[in-house]
């Protein structure tokens, strides 16, 4: 992503409504493994800032990797120790190291060059029956200034993520979008900032901004209530898409 994002993501990833909506609904997961298993080896993969890791460290051993040395940076700043560089096109996590991996908001990047190679990877490195939880951006009629300022490679359907998760050989538990409530005015948001952009792509940002905090306030309980209905049932369209997935017990050969 453009540099500047990384500051902006810091700042907001504690207190925005997005965050803390999506970092909600991976804590639930990961607390679900943990009264199951106990304590749990858990590494975020595109890890950013590092909120992430911070909120999953009362289940267990975190470790944390980014490609950016500045988002690092970031994650030290939030005085974790457990980070460490890793390119996942072609990283070596290590074999069944871990009970959960988490990446959100990693693989749809321009940078990610081969999706399977990763998700590949993210198998090997779990142990038999881990947890795997993604979310990635929906709907390429979505793509706006906002996958500029990120460098979006590609958007997501629900089918799709979860055939890429079996093909590699993942049992999806569960796979929904999130903010179906929100999609009609974010999606018209999103058209219209696309319509009239006209900076350049490095001068581009995000959508991220910190609302008012009775706006703020009023979202997040909205993502709670949508996060409470997922456990139920599947959202049938939203801007993102989030899945869970559990690695096989006998980790297979890629289906095809």
């Amino acid at each position: 992503m453009n540099p500047r994002e990384y500051g902006v993501m810091y700042a907001a990833e504690e207190h925005h409504w997005w965050y803390r909506g999506l970092h909600d609904l991976v804590v639930r997961s990961v607390a679900a493994e943990h009264r199951h298993k106990g304590p749990l080896s858990i590494l975020d993969a595109g890890c950013g800032t590092g909120r992430l890791c911070q909120l999953l460290a009362p289940y267990g051993t975190v470790s944390g990797c980014d490609v950016s040395d500045l988002a690092l940076e970031f994650c030290r700043k939030r005085g974790l120790d457990h980070v460490f560089q890793a390119d996942l096109n072609d990283a070596e996590l290590g074999e069944e190291r871990y009970d959960v991996i988490t990446s959100l908001d990693v693989l749809y990047h321009t940078a990610v060059t081969d999706e399977a190679r990763v998700l590949d990877s993210f198998r090997r490195a779990l142990r038999p029956g881990g947890l795997l939880v993604l979310n990635l951006v929906a709907f390429e009629f979505l793509r706006s200034t906002h996958d500029i300022a990120v460098h979006t490679r590609r958007r997501y359907t629900r089918p799709a993520l979860a055939e890429m998760l079996r093909r590699s050989g993942f049992t999806v538990e569960s796979a929904t979008y999130r903010h179906c409530l929100l999609f009609p005015p974010v999606a018209a948001y999103r058209l219209v900032r696309r319509a009239l952009h006209r900076a350049a792509p490095e001068e581009t940002a995000s959508d991220v901004s910190l609302p008012a905090p009775l706006v703020n306030g009023l979202l997040w309980r909205l993502c709670l209530l949508e996060n409470r209905i997922v456990q139920h049932c599947p959202l049938p369209f939203g801007t993102s898409v989030f899945a869970v997935a559990r690695s096989a017990d006998i980790p297979p050969h890629h289906r095809r």
